[in-house]
């Protein structure tokens, strides 16, 4: 076989991992679609001037797929995306409730479950406000999350908070963007290197030894907060996490919420509250989502400012946590209409779409082989049922159904068949 190119970062989906994504898709959809967010569609390339606008992705521009001799480039997130839109859709009513779900590219080195082409699922509400609209992005990303059997808990953090503390430490408000960025590799890193890196920005011990206490704080969640308004001077700085911890437990999620002064997330946008979604349950590296609120992001392109909270899945993540690859289902039909002869087909194709037409699906044989290989095929496809027409059913009228799990046949007429196959 000749050697067949093929590019880093991307991956091709089997039969049985294709149908597991599209039914996951499906149900994801449908929590959101629950809670009254809208679908829209943009395009999967931007102008570069667009992605790379200021405040847009930050440090990460480097990793944008440019698209030679015309100044475009691949969508990075679908944030951007969004806020585009929203400067050139200026009449929607607001608040604007949007999810969407779709593919991203980022030219970051290939890794374990980071890929250069991946699938991401987001929720945004552009105007309202906050508390309520963070806590409703948060509520339904979760009731979503829940709804595909992924056990997970939310970390959650208020950038300007920390901003507020950090300073508070003796810090130069210009030099906190560049330790939240440093602080946002805990994960990756661990937390000698990020304090390597913090004395890299010339602080001094004092500072990175206050800082690395701050983020690794210990306790329950008014614990933590207390302690923020003890050092701050009680300046009301923890009301706006305070409001949304509190309805965020109305929702009745089974997953739990921490405040972690350590998650900040990296992109320059986000302006308020910020949150992750860890696997309660598997190993996979880092978070599985996360968001928060980007205040400014929306009129850099419209000269508007609109208030705007959203968060994002990776999907690719996801399906790996639920072992999608290991799915025994490989087709949507349920069963396989095989044929005697050649000189069957005909009859053969009526059955099939009867079946089609009661709701059941159906793929009739397409190949001149032998019954055996037929039911081979029908095997290797996981279908329960096989419908065999020869000459002896075309000429009765009927089917003869074998159950491919037990073997058992019997001889029956079209609608029974359809009844035995639906399990009535």
């Amino acid at each position: 076989m000749a050697d067949i190119p093929f590019p880093r970062g991307v991956r091709d989906l089997m039969p049985n991992e294709a149908r597991f994504r599209n039914e996951f898709l499906k149900r994801v959809e449908d929590s959101f679609q629950r809670f009254g967010f809208l679908s829209i569609d943009t395009p999967t390339f931007e102008p570069l001037k667009l992605l790379n606008s200021k405040n847009s992705i930050g440090e990460d521009a480097k990793l944008i797929f440019e698209i030679k001799d015309q100044d475009l480039g691949l969508r990075y997130d679908h944030t951007v995306s969004l806020a585009r839109y929203m400067g050139m859709h200026q009449e929607l009513p607001l608040p604007f409730k949007r999810y969407y779900i779709g593919k991203a590219w980022r030219r970051d080195e290939p890794q374990r479950l980071r890929y250069w082409e991946f699938t991401q699922a987001d929720i945004d509400i552009v105007g309202g406000t906050s508390p309520f609209t963070d806590a409703e992005v948060i509520g339904a990303a979760s009731t979503a999350l829940e709804s595909v059997g992924i056990d997970h808990y939310v970390d959650i953090n208020d950038r300007a908070l920390v901003d507020a503390v950090i300073e508070k430490f003796g810090v130069n408000a210009e030099t906190v963007p560049s330790i939240l960025r440093i602080i946002d590799k805990l994960d990756k890193i661990g937390e000698d290197k990020v304090a390597d890196m913090l004395r890299a920005l010339k602080l001094s011990n004092e500072i990175v030894d206050q800082i690395m206490s701050f983020i690794a704080l210990k306790g329950s969640n008014n614990e933590k907060l207390d302690y923020v308004d003890a050092l701050l001077g009680s300046n009301g700085k923890t009301a706006q996490l305070r409001g949304v911890l509190e309805l965020v437990s109305q929702y009745g999620l089974k997953s739990r919420i921490a405040v972690n002064f350590s998650v900040v997330r990296g992109l320059d946008y986000y302006t308020g509250l910020v949150w992750e979604y860890k696997s309660a349950d598997r190993d996979v590296g880092s978070s599985i989502g996360g968001g928060g609120r980007y205040d400014r992001l929306i009129g850099l392109y419209s000269g508007k400012q609109m208030p705007a909270v959203g968060t994002s899945f990776g999907i690719d993540k996801l399906l790996f946590m639920l072992d999608y690859s290991k799915s025994p289902d490989h087709t949507y039909a349920k069963a396989f209409v095989a044929t005697v002869k050649d000189s069957n087909y005909a009859y053969a194709l009526k059955v099939a779409n009867r079946l089609r037409a009661s709701g059941i699906g159906a793929e009739i044989n397409l190949a001149t082989r032998n019954l055996s290989h037929q039911f081979a095929y029908a095997n290797s496809l996981k279908f329960r049922y096989a419908l065999i027409i020869g000459d002896a059913e075309e000429k009765a009228n009927n089917v003869k159904i074998r159950n491919l799990d037990s073997g058992d046949e019997q001889s029956m007429g079209i609608e029974e068949a359809i009844k035995t196959i639906n399990g009535n």
